[in-house]
């Protein structure tokens, strides 16, 4: 009798941000690590895939999962701090300045603020008196990252502080059911951070104010059927918090590409990995391209290209998700397709 055949494993890699979208792409169009990058994406079957917008959308598409309003990502990142209560509704409320003018805003994120932990308390502290009639309580859980709960269910769609970063965020605010209200809510928090001892502080020392919220992420989390993966690797509680409620394996993110590699030789053959890098997906906000170019040779060179290599000498499908409605699948035989090379803007987008 024929022996049975052994599944293939397969290595999904999540890297928001690899293909931009950049202020300015066409000057690097004959830099030779852009060059070699659109060579190797020439020569993979490239795949629309336009409900994979972002890194949140990826990850519901990878594990099958439908979310009727948000990504519940502060349900998921409260559940990794053992911070989560199943009987509240969550949201991000990060701390951010707006720089507005007649007819943009934009936003500047709590991790360029240099925001104190006492700071951040005070802040809170004030949001919680302000909105304890709304039945809405505010919380720290450091000082770039606050949350907010409510007893009500919160029907919104949202957008990632890090895809609101340096954007006129007039264009980005949130929508679905409950709009009205927590556009409401927001105007409110404004007005109530504008006016606050601590930003006037802060003001008079020339640092920016923390002058608005940026809510996203909302929603409860609910049962998720694991529709095979083994094993999430990241550097992100909203990583393990999703890994804990889909209930599969979370591996914090080795220091090196040898420390991964070394996993995926330990595993069992016909393993479905995911692996997210997120080091660029920031960098995008930035009109300079050249910090994303210089991170860019790292993610390919300490990362993307020995997976590459890893994947082809076992045989295991290998999938690149760069979060812009696009996949990536690459093959051993590749190689093979040496005269392809598409043109820049095919593979790595401006805004």
């Amino acid at each position: 009798m024929p022996g049975k055949s052994v599944q293939r494993s397969e290595l999904h890699l999540v890297v928001p941000g690899i293909c931009g979208p950049l202020a300015d792409a066409a000057p690097l169009a004959s830099n030779p690590i852009i060059e070699r990058w659109i060579k190797t994406l020439s020569k993979s079957r490239c795949l629309n895939a336009q409900d994979n917008s972002d890194a949140n959308d990826v990850l519901a598409s990878i594990f099958q999962l439908d979310f009727e309003n948000d990504f519940p990502s502060a349900a998921f990142t409260l559940l990794a701090n053992d911070l989560y209560d199943p009987e509240k509704f969550y949201m991000h409320a990060d701390p951010v300045h707006l720089q507005a003018d007649i007819d943009s805003a934009l936003l500047t994120p709590g991790t360029d603020l240099n925001i104190s932990d006492a700071e951040a308390d005070r802040f809170c502290q004030a949001l919680n008196q302000h909105f304890a009639e709304d039945g809405l309580m505010f919380q720290v859980m450091n000082n770039k990252q606050w949350f907010v709960s409510s007893k009500k269910e919160i029907k919104l769609k949202t957008t990632p502080l890090v895809y609101a970063t340096a954007r006129n965020i007039n264009f980005l605010l949130p929508s679905g059911d409950d709009a009205i209200r927590w556009k409401q809510l927001l105007t409110e928090a404004q007005m109530l951070l504008h006016a606050h001892e601590l930003n006037a502080a802060r003001e008079a020392a020339g640092r920016m104010s923390i002058n608005s919220l940026w809510f996203h992420g909302s929603g409860k989390l609910m049962p998720f059927e694991n529709n095979g993966v083994n094993h999430l690797c990241g550097d992100d509680d909203l990583l393990k918090g999703f890994s804990l409620q889909v209930k599969c394996d979370y591996l914090q993110r080795p220091a090196s590409v040898n420390g991964y590699l070394d996993y995926l030789l330990s595993c069992e053959p016909g393993t479905k990995s995911v692996l997210h890098l997120a080091e660029l997906e920031h960098l995008v906000n930035y009109t300079d391209v050249q910090p994303w170019l210089k991170q860019l040779e790292k993610t390919l060179d300490g990362w993307f290209y020995p997976l590459l290599d890893f994947s082809n000498k076992n045989n295991i499908k290998l999938t690149l998700y760069p979060c812009n409605e696009k996949k990536y699948q690459f093959s051993k035989h590749d190689v093979l397709k040496f005269w392809r090379k598409d043109p820049l803007e095919k593979h790595v987008n401006s805004y």
